[in-house]
């Protein structure tokens, strides 16, 4: 009897996690005139793509990769307490040529450009979780172009 129950307990769980809904976020790097901007869609089940696209040109063909549990874990999390907090960063000058700009865009809310220096713990969480996702897309923090060492 206690083996069914704990079995009973068991499948139950499962089916919850099974039932939970997949949320996804899109990391959106815009790039510049010497670096290659990215989009990272990641799926709180950890599995995501990246496609690197030269600026004016069309995104490249997506690469699937995942990210850690962990990673995907305090990501999502950061994203909620960014959302609620209403994180922001602090305005910057960009170069027109050189200047880049960085976005996540999650459950209808779009982030501060994170390439401005955060104002809060927020914004700091954010940076530092997109840094995460990117190096496990394996894309160094400014892919330069072709010709320079890029894809």
């Amino acid at each position: 009897m206690r083996i069914h129950a704990t079995l009973v307990g068991a499948l139950a769980i499962a089916s919850c996690v099974a039932a939970a809904p997949i949320d996804t976020a899109v990391i959106v790097n815009s790039g510049s005139t010497n670096s290659y901007g990215y989009t990272i869609h990641v799926s709180s089940d950890g599995k995501a793509t990246v496609a690197l696209q030269a600026r004016g040109a069309a995104p490249g063909t997506p690469k699937a990769f995942t990210v850690p549990a962990a990673t995907t874990a305090t990501f999502f999390s950061d994203l909620a307490a960014a959302r609620k907090g209403d994180a922001t960063t602090v305005p910057c000058m960009k170069s027109a040529s050189f200047g880049s700009s960085l976005h996540i865009s999650w459950q209808g809310w779009t982030s501060p450009d994170l390439t401005c220096p955060a104002k809060d713990s927020l914004g700091d969480a954010l940076i530092t979780d997109v840094g995460a996702i990117r190096k496990a897309a394996g894309i160094p923090e400014s892919p330069p172009l072709r010709g320079a060492g890029g894809p």
